[in-house]
């Protein structure tokens, strides 16, 4: 079950790259009960191999409002179990971020590390507050464009439990923006104190069928911001759909439910519905 979830942490009110997916585990669908009969080797996703090669490949996320192309050139088997470079260009109606960095992946863990340049349309860094509200953090208000550098690390765990599987996701930030600033984090959909901040998510999701293609379930976050009144606690429902090997359907939507802010539905959610389609070439 992880491959699946992970729309790449995220972004606009549906999104929230996350990740972002982060961030989900990216293959969450892998910790799923195996699709084979027993006699034969388990089969927890379309893509298990165990022939490494060097390969190129792209996962692409489109949905409302977001798209994101993401390129990996890798050795190992693609979408599975293989080390590489990672890079790529996500685009929201709030935001564009490219990224680029270095990614490993087994079967139920992904692991990345890169560089992250977010160009927000319209936020502002922001003066110190006890609290922010979402209209704060419009430029209407003055000041300067809250580009900023950011530095992910994420690790993201998956097993199968019971009738589908479990997953777990650790994403630390770090970013780089002028001193005595506060900035939203496009990415953890909070305000934060920089230079550090760092999300937590966990959840469950329930496999239908024998080869549960469809998947339901619930996911639970905190997300640490030093320096702040307390941190942001959210959570609610996730669904996934395996359409065929190549395209993949997916939505989550984990509402405030404990925050120093009110930054509202659009800014304080983290959501996303949308598609994934995957492509492999190896050599």
């Amino acid at each position: 079950m992880r491959r699946a979830l992970r729309p790449g942490r995220w972004v606009c009110w549906w999104l929230g790259l996350g990740l972002g997916l982060g961030v989900f585990a990216p293959g969450v669908t892998r910790a799923a009960a195996p699709t084979k009969p027993e006699t034969s080797e388990p089969q927890y996703s379309p893509w298990q191999s165990k022939k490494a090669t060097p390969f190129a490949s792209v996962a692409t996320d489109v949905g409302v409002v977001y798209a994101r192309p993401r390129l990996t050139l890798g050795y190992g088997a693609p979408f599975w179990n293989f080390v590489g470079i990672d890079a790529y260009w996500l685009t929201t109606n709030s935001f564009s971020a490219p990224y680029v960095g270095w990614r490993a992946s087994l079967p139920f863990l992904d692991t990345f590390f890169g560089v992250r340049r977010t160009i927000p349309f319209d936020r502002r860094f922001l003066p110190k507050q006890d609290k922010y509200s979402d209209t704060d953090l419009g430029l209407e208000n003055g000041g300067e464009r809250s580009a900023y550098t950011a530095v992910d690390f994420e690790l993201d765990l998956a097993a199968p439990v019971a009738h589908g599987g479990a997953f777990l996701g650790f994403h630390p930030v770090l970013i780089d923006v002028p001193r005595d600033s506060y900035v939203y984090e496009e990415v953890l959909r909070v305000v934060m104190r920089p230079p550090f901040a760092m999300g937590l998510r966990g959840g469950y999701v329930y496999g239908f069928g024998e080869s549960q293609d469809v998947q339901l379930g619930a996911l639970a976050e905190y997300v640490f911001v030093p320096g702040r009144p307390r941190g942001v606690t959210r959570g609610g429902p996730l669904f996934h759909a395996t359409l065929s090997k190549h395209l993949e359907g997916f939505a989550a939507f984990s509402f405030v439910l404990d925050s120093p802010d009110a930054l509202g539905v659009v800014d304080g959610t983290y959501a996303f519905l949308g598609l994934l389609h995957r492509w492999a070439r190896r050599f």
